[in-house]
């Protein structure tokens, strides 16, 4: 045979790809050496095979149902309240806080000759909905989101028209198109 057909005794042998280095283990293992060692084997080592999973039963999709105008504005006025509900992380960090208790600064207000109103609070149906509710808002212009949002004050179409400087019925019928408009975005109608 031929030398260079031969294989020479103190040449270093060729690991397959895809296997670990092998650790040295003349000298004493560190926890060190045993972490670096396991990293470096992670690292060359095939990947872990999963184990195989049946897929899970199909759920079947729920059919395509056109929501109403009535349901959207609903849904829509909940999500702005819902939105105002929420505590904002932002403003909580920067408020100053005292450790004195409230009080009265007024004797009107102590007699609470104004009845305040019930706060709106959210149902957890309301806080998972409140994100897809306003994304059908988002086209929309700013002064058609001032309609919806002071209307999810439940203010009076006549108040909403002394805000915006138009009649009662000029807020009314913005108002409408607008809850129109966003009942198309909730239905795909438009693209």
């Amino acid at each position: 045979m031929s030398r260079a057909g031969r294989k020479r005794k103190d040449a270093p042998k060729r690991r397959k790809p895809g296997t670990a280095k092998p650790v040295a283990t003349h000298r004493p293992v560190l926890a060190e050496d045993r972490i670096r060692n396991e990293i470096e084997e992670r690292m060359e080592a095939r990947p872990r095979r999963r184990s195989v999973r049946e897929p899970g039963p199909r759920v079947a999709e729920t059919p395509l149902v056109a929501i109403s105008r009535r349901s959207v504005e609903e849904r829509v006025l909940r999500a702005l309240k819902t939105l105002r509900a929420l505590p904002d992380r932002g403003k909580h960090t920067q408020a100053v806080h005292s450790s004195w208790p409230d009080y009265v600064h007024e004797a009107i207000d102590a007699y609470n000759s104004v009845e305040e109103r019930e706060r709106f609070q959210p149902t957890p149906r309301d806080i998972s909905d409140y994100l897809k509710a306003l994304s059908w808002c988002r086209h929309l212009p700013r002064n058609e989101w001032k309609l919806l949002w002071f209307r999810s004050f439940d203010l009076s179409f006549g108040l909403i028209g002394d805000y915006i400087g138009r009649s009662d019925e000029t807020a009314r019928r913005r108002y409408e198109a607008s809850i129109t408009e966003v009942w198309y975005a909730a239905n795909n109608l438009r693209a």
